[in-house]
């Protein structure tokens, strides 16, 4: 129980008199109040984010978790604890596993080409285009490799795993798609024809790309490369 103690002309503090115990209800009360308060705030402030931006968050931290321990170590508790959220948020966004691999291997397919075109444009003919594409599409790797080895750890996952492997042929859809639609503009605004189908050649560039970037991931000799 608390003492209530005073110091009188310099004399030695004395008791007198005990706080009642309601005081001291009061108090704890109070501080349960201003935790209840703090704990609002908080929740208040992740109600802001919207399900696209937590999506994002726990996007980001798949790949962070992954890229230091591998795709095994990413449970839903570690992708949560990285992205500062109750594992209630990574269900509410994501209803399986399959749902946030799906997540992930759309950020290597989803390579923005506008961000690029301006410089691409710049050349004067369908090689020089290309390359300025290709170069771009490289430096992506060489700045993240890790996250490169990741998404690559995925597909092979999703071809092994009989669960995922409709998850496979939506990557390899979605990555010709958008290799398709990336040459047949490049094709468009310099008028050159060209003899393969625009789909058969877009196929053979990913393979191309595939191999060229597992090959760098192995020996990390840019001039091999």
């Amino acid at each position: 129980m608390c003492l209530i103690r005073v110091s009188i002309g310099g004399a030695p503090p004395k008791s007198i008199s005990r706080v009642p115990k309601y005081v001291t209800r009061l108090c704890h009360m109070t501080k349960f109040l201003l935790w209840f308060a703090i704990m609002g705030k908080l929740q208040e402030t992740a109600k802001r984010l919207t399900a696209s931006q937590r999506r994002e968050l726990l996007v980001a931290a798949a790949l962070k978790v992954m890229r230091t321990d591998g795709v095994a170590a990413a449970t839903t508790r570690a992708i949560c604890n990285e992205a500062g959220m109750p594992q209630s948020a990574f269900h509410y966004c994501f209803h399986t596993k399959k749902d946030l691999y799906r997540a992930l291997l759309a950020t290597e397919i989803d390579f923005d080409l506008d961000g690029i075109w301006p410089s691409a444009i710049a050349g004067t003919n369908l090689e020089a285009r290309v390359s300025s594409i290709m170069l771009a599409w490289w430096g992506a790797i060489e700045a993240e490799p890790n996250s490169q080895l990741v998404l690559f750890e995925l597909s092979d996952l999703a071809l092994r795993d009989p669960e995922l492997q409709d998850l496979a042929q939506w990557e390899q859809q979605a990555a010709l798609k958008k290799a398709t639609q990336a040459i047949d503009r490049v094709v468009s605004e310099t008028g050159v024809k060209l003899d393969p189908p625009l789909e058969e050649l877009a196929e053979m560039v990913i393979a191309a790309l595939d191999g060229v970037a597992r090959s760098w991931l192995r020996h990390r000799d840019n001039k091999r490369a």
